[in-house]
């Protein structure tokens, strides 16, 4: 008999080999991996360990990921009338609403999230402490911000950034293009050029308004997709956000790359567009993750809520061929925002030899058959009934509580900071 550092057993794991589910198995883990998977009624007499949890009416699935957040603006501070505004310290306020936004991701099952603000050194340093993985955007822009006042100042600083954290194991960074029109030609010849010696990805909102892709058209004489491949940009590491409107040569092109695609379902509904591309991209073999996006736009961090969202879209097709299949939709929030990553082999997967990123969720209707089960999967996976979540093997949600952040603490003083 093994040694292990704790078993969970439930009635019911997301199995990652066959998208099918597993019952009355358990996992075994080993440090920040999971060591085995088997029949609970087997793994006491594999393994010995002082930490078994046991669940009786709970489905096991990997963590979530949130390919598409923009992590400190969860309380806007355009919320806030502008004699608070003046008054309040704005960095204090930024690092209160990450934590905030963070302790509602945690809770929501999402165990790593892709930042998208311009505050990358405040999401970093808390998104350390809480325990969550983090892939956190270095900004690069011709426009003036917080992170920088012109564009050399924003390579210099971002190089930097990169240099000092690249090498953290629970921390991944890309290069934050915003959009097309942000940068100068220059500008993105330099990422390039960055791209092509470090290996480093690239994200940026694409195709997403139609008014600017027509600019861009009568001004470049080419779609912004193809200015891209001629700078030599487009590949593995380059993922492309919200990309709705698209033609046939567009999606060659991305095609050939094999680029990523992030989706915000609720934006689709919030811009009055009701023709969702997820389906045609999968189509082609393109992968596709989704993400939450700017709470501005009035979404919340609720994932299985965007994946609903995402798979009612989907359902506007007569053709049932066009809709997302329950492997597709589990995709969107596990597998194919992990590939996005670069993080394939490490996290999304339930197996043995991958990492223990792991939520539980209380299944309401224990009396249901496997197979009815998987079959409805995606209305099954409620947010509200999220018990624990661990990110590489260690707990930081146990029975709904918070154990790396004070929660009570935050709030109290997240709303002393909004009185004054």
């Amino acid at each position: 008999m093994q040694d292990i550092d704790k078993i969970i057993s439930s009635k019911w794991i997301l199995s990652s080999k066959n998208n099918s589910l597993l019952k009355d198995y358990s996992i075994a883990i080993e440090g920040n991996i999971i060591k085995d998977i088997l029949p609970s009624k087997e793994v006491l007499k594999k393994y010995k360990t002082t930490d078994h949890l046991m669940l009786k009416n709970n489905i096991l699935v990997p963590g979530l990921i949130n390919n598409n957040v923009s992590t400190p603006y969860i309380f806007t501070r355009k919320s806030l009338n502008d004699n608070l505004r003046q008054k309040i310290d704005p960095k204090k306020y930024l690092e209160l609403s990450t934590n905030i936004s963070i302790c509602q991701m945690i809770k929501n099952g999402i165990t790593t999230f892709t930042d998208t603000s311009s505050h990358p050194e405040i999401v970093l340093k808390q998104s350390i402490k809480s325990g969550i993985r983090a892939n956190v955007g270095l900004p690069i822009s011709s426009y003036k911000s917080n992170w920088a006042n012109k564009e050399q100042e924003y390579f210099k600083k971002t190089i930097s950034f990169y240099d000092e954290y690249r090498n953290d194991p629970s921390i991944k960074l890309y290069l934050n293009l915003n959009s097309i029109h942000m940068l100068s030609k220059r500008g993105f010849e330099k990422v390039s050029q960055i791209v092509s010696e470090l290996d480093v990805p690239v994200r940026m909102h694409l195709h997403e308004d139609l008014n600017k892709l027509n600019i861009f058209k009568r001004k470049y004489k080419k779609r912004p997709v193809k200015y891209l491949e001629e700078l030599g940009l487009l590949g593995t590491t380059f993922t492309a956000i919200n990309p709705f409107h698209i033609n046939q040569s567009d999606l060659n092109i991305m095609q050939k790359y094999k680029i990523h695609i992030v989706h915000t379902p609720s934006f689709n509904i919030v811009s009055r567009n009701t023709q969702c591309n997820t389906k045609l991209f999968l189509k082609n073999n393109i992968k596709v993750s989704i993400g939450t996006g700017e709470y501005i736009i009035g979404n919340s961090v609720d994932l299985f809520n965007e994946m609903r969202i995402a798979s009612l879209l989907s359902k506007l097709s007569k053709d049932e061929s066009n809709h997302l299949t329950q492997k597709e939709l589990l995709g969107l929030i596990m597998k194919n925002a992990s590939n996005a990553l670069g993080l394939s082999f490490d996290i999304s997967r339930l197996e043995p030899k991958c990492s223990a990123d792991i939520i539980s969720i209380k299944i309401n209707n224990i009396d249901m058959s496997s197979i009815d089960l998987y079959k409805d999967i995606e209305n099954k996976l409620n947010s509200n009934n999220i018990e624990h979540v661990w990110v590489a093997g260690k707990q930081i949600l146990k029975d709904k509580k918070l154990l790396t952040i004070n929660e009570d603490m935050l709030y109290h003083k997240f709303t002393e900071l909004v009185k004054k």
